[in-house]
């Protein structure tokens, strides 16, 4: 039960560009003091910004929270193959 489901729908708040909180988190890809990358339930979340650092890491809950300035928040489309032939 304490486990997140698959599919829960993700939250995100940022205070003041000083601090951001993100529910629905199933995977942290990736962090570094100028990006943070996650998989929420609509794709890759890229968190942006200046010494970011994860102050509290919870993925049984799936909450991350940030802590340095935000500068951006923008989602990754998945990449789909270039169709080189058109058929019809």
């Amino acid at each position: 039960m304490g486990e997140m489901q698959r599919g829960t729908a993700h939250k995100v708040m940022v205070d003041q560009r000083r601090q951001a909180s993100v529910s629905g988190v199933s995977d942290v890809c990736s962090f570094h003091e100028n990006e943070v990358v996650l998989n929420v339930d609509s794709g890759t979340m890229v968190i942006t910004g200046e010494n970011l650092h994860v102050s509290k890491l919870l993925l049984e809950e799936g909450r991350v929270e940030l802590a340095g300035r935000v500068d951006g928040i923008h989602y990754e489309q998945p990449h789909k193959p270039a169709k080189l032939f058109r058929v019809g």
